[in-house]
């Protein structure tokens, strides 16, 4: 059901950023680790902002700055032509008589961006909350939840909507929406316990991402 491919890609996801990007990337990256550090002492929630929970439920992380996108049709093409006949009136003048004989249909479906705001991750539910657009999802609905390299996507299926969407990261500073979400669901079926294990483990993976980069940024340097 679920699919955290970013646990091992870190240093993928630095290698793969070019040379002039690579320093802030690197910057990012320790801005997260920063972020599970605290999360790390069981610091979840915030106090600088409004959100309505249910019973029993813990927000677990809020990730600013996130684009939603959903599968959608940019509308129809059609094909053919005239299906008529052709008769003379006058000289060269003719008029056409019968009718279309072209198709029309729809577009395919693509993932289109429709929104960008902020996504927050509970023990029971992800809540994206634009300027224009709000979407829930239950974690308890949950069909499919799928993070891309380093979370930085996240597509996410529930059993009462018929399309799937996705939270993307526009601000890499912040938790990823693929981390913030194995955290949720580590809270969901574990407990606060889980939740920290999941955190440290990942806190780790960024920590050793940034060891290793840095130890070639230095071996470069002296060379």
């Amino acid at each position: 059901v679920f699919s955290f491919a970013f646990l091992a890609s870190f240093s993928t996801y630095l290698f793969l950023r070019s040379r002039d990007k690579n320093k802030e990337a690197l910057e990012s990256l320790h801005k997260q680790e920063a972020i599970l550090a605290r999360m790390a002492e069981g610091a979840f929630e915030e106090e600088d902002y409004v959100f309505a929970t249910r019973k029993d439920e813990v927000v677990i992380a809020r990730v600013g700055q996130t684009i939603l996108s959903e599968f959608r049709s940019n509308g129809s093409s059609s094909s053919g032509g005239f299906g008529g006949i052709s008769l003379p009136v006058f000289g060269n003048v003719r008029a056409n008589v019968g009718g279309y004989s072209g198709r029309s249909r729809r577009n395919p479906e693509e993932s289109t961006p429709i929104d960008v705001g902020t996504s927050t991750f509970t023990n029971q539910r992800i809540v994206f909350a634009g300027e224009n657009v709000v979407r829930e999802f239950d974690l308890d609905k949950l069909v499919n939840l799928e993070a891309g390299d380093n979370g930085i996507t996240l597509t996410i299926a529930v059993s009462n909507r018929d399309k799937a969407s996705m939270l993307s990261s526009v601000n890499f500073d912040d938790l990823t929406p693929g981390i913030a979400a194995s955290i949720a669901v580590a809270y969901q079926e574990g407990g606060q316990a889980l939740a920290l294990e999941k955190i440290r483990e990942t806190r780790q993976q960024i920590a050793d991402a940034i060891a290793l980069q840095e130890a070639k940024s230095s071996k470069k340097a002296r060379n």
